[in-house]
């Protein structure tokens, strides 16, 4: 009796529970073999990716679920009246279709809007950069930390700015002013110098210091702090930023900010 129920547990834990096991175990190998790290920047492996992981698994349920009489019968049945499953299918999966069509088109092009790691806005959407990007939907992360999905289909359809393309790495602009009186050369000397021996800082040359504006206060300087990856550059914006304020300030840099002075009359009254 014990053997009988042993050999009915192994027969179906061989039937159905093996094949999700293996594919668990398939994935688990296509994802250690492309990891994000090692296909960081290239679409085409990253949408093959999530391909073989479709496949992998679709493959282990219908396994599973052919071992099954009862799923079997159904599938005869369904076959049957395929049209009006085509027709209720086709427009149940309209959309995820669209997004995978739309994923792979972006995907295979030479000119691809973005690779991983790239500062974008999409859209109406927030800038942010780009975290994922799968068979159903671009993962974009802000300067809030706050992760944006974006479906495939909107992203074809949308507006792409690309802030990082032509530059290589991760690139977001920092901005400071300084006062009219103050030594701009040299201002934009230290901006420059701060940024480049910043140990993430990714580039052969200095950054290009350039004047954004001359307001009513100062004068509003700008640069480009380049990482190689994306989730090193708020960190490394905000210390070069950091560090150019105290080196302005050692050097008598003045940065100008708004003053409030009060002036109270005495009257004096004769009574």
């Amino acid at each position: 009796m014990a053997i009988k129920l042993l050999l009915t547990i192994g027969i179906f834990l061989a039937k159905y529970v093996l094949p999700f096991l293996v594919a668990w175990l398939a994935a688990k190998v296509v994802n250690k073999a492309m990891r994000k790290d090692r296909i960081r920047g290239n679409l085409g492996l990253v949408v093959l990716r999530s391909l073989i992981t479709a496949v992998i698994w679709a493959a282990a349920v219908f396994i599973a679920m052919g071992n099954s009489k009862a799923f079997t019968k159904t599938w005869e049945t369904v076959l049957t009246s395929a049209s009006v499953v085509s027709i209720v299918l086709g427009l149940a999966a309209q959309e995820t279709f669209g997004n995978v069509f739309a994923g792979i088109s972006m995907s295979a092009g030479r000119s691809r809007p973005f690779r991983i790691g790239d500062r974008v806005r999409i859209g109406d959407a927030d800038p942010g950069f780009v975290e994922d990007f799968t068979l159903r939907h671009v993962e974009i992360v802000t300067y809030l930390n706050e992760h944006i999905f974006i479906p495939n289909s909107t992203v074809a359809s949308s507006r792409i700015v690309n802030y990082t393309k032509g530059v290589g790495g991760s690139a977001y602009p920092i901005t400071i002013s300084v006062a009219y009186e103050a030594d701009l050369d040299r201002a934009m000397e230290i901006m420059a110098d701060v940024i480049y021996h910043h140990p993430k800082y990714y580039g052969e040359e200095k950054p290009v210091v350039l004047c954004r504006e001359a307001g009513e206060s100062g004068v509003t300087l700008r640069a480009v702090v380049t990482t190689q990856y994306f989730q090193d550059n708020m960190q490394t914006c905000s210390e070069c930023l950091l560090e150019i304020m105290k080196r302005f300030n050692k050097e008598g840099i003045e940065i100008p900010y708004n003053k409030l002075e009060i002036l109270q009359n005495r009257v004096s009254m004769e009574k």
